[in-house]
């Protein structure tokens, strides 16, 4: 007899989560306050959790969290939009997609960070450099989601569609595009953890001083008092897991039809 496990709901994952977390930051701990462990750098849980509180009742830094925030949704914005149109095309259409395959395969390996100084170049210091490099970065995840998305349509309703006198670009903006728009939730939903490590990355190597990533570099410079540093990282990691918690909810709001569709 086969045993048919339930998935986990959200709630249940949250608390598996949060019980997994504690008692990997209390192991660390007691490692780290015995004497078989002896590094001063090494960040100690419970400190890093107290720098962490002081740091978000602090106005400057959450000025800093804003900024980065701001140029993270900017980058996942202009990604969503280039992705899906562009993904649905070349999914849709076979002379679009040879005509962008070459650009995509070319582009996609490089890292943006990489990309992020001529941009810099270009466009001068400030927000939409960095939201171009977090852009970059994101609209890979996006872009091959929604073209397998709309590759995997339905051919039933595309060929009834046709039947009553569709054409084509009819076909893709109100049958193929729209199916696939579950898929490019979980290619935004990707790239939304992806956008975030690359929003503090450039504001570390090709920023002003500004956000998330300007704090930990301007203070690693003044101070060698490590604890800040870590805190904001781990602030940035919380960002991130409450983003991705956040995309989890409304996927299986929006998109609740799927589930029944995979049964």
């Amino acid at each position: 007899m086969k045993l048919i496990r339930e998935p986990l709901s959200i709630k249940q994952q949250v608390a598996y989560g949060v019980a997994g977390t504690i008692g990997i930051s209390a192991l660390t701990e007691g490692l780290l306050r015995s004497p078989v462990i002896d590094k001063p750098g090494l960040p100690i849980p419970s400190a890093v959790l107290s720098e962490s509180i002081a740091l978000l009742g602090n106005s400057a830094f959450m000025t800093e969290v804003w900024f980065t925030m701001r140029q993270w949704a900017l980058g996942l914005l202009i990604a969503a939009i280039a992705g899906v149109v562009l993904g649905g095309l070349m999914g849709a259409f076979r002379k679009v997609f040879i005509a962008f395959e070459l650009p995509v395969e070319f582009f996609r390996p490089l890292p943006s960070i990489a990309i992020g100084p001529i941009l810099v170049l270009v466009l001068g210091a400030g927000m939409l450099p960095l939201s171009l490099t977090v852009a970059i970065a994101c609209m890979w995840p996006i872009l091959l989601n929604t073209m397998y998305g709309v590759r995997g349509t339905d051919l039933v309703a595309v060929q009834t569609a046709r039947t009553f006198g569709e054409s084509a670009l009819g076909v893709f903006a109100r049958i193929k595009l729209p199916s696939a728009l579950p898929f490019a939730f979980t290619g935004m939903r990707v790239a939304a953890s992806i956008g975030l490590i690359v929003a503090v990355s450039a504001e570390l190597l090709i920023g002003s001083g500004d956000g998330i990533g300007g704090f930990i570099l301007l203070h690693g410079s003044v101070s060698t008092d490590m604890d800040p540093i870590y805190a904001a990282t781990l602030i940035a990691g919380v960002i991130g897991v409450l983003v991705s918690l956040l995309f989890v909810v409304i996927d299986s709001t929006l998109f609740r039809w799927k589930k029944g569709l995979a049964q």
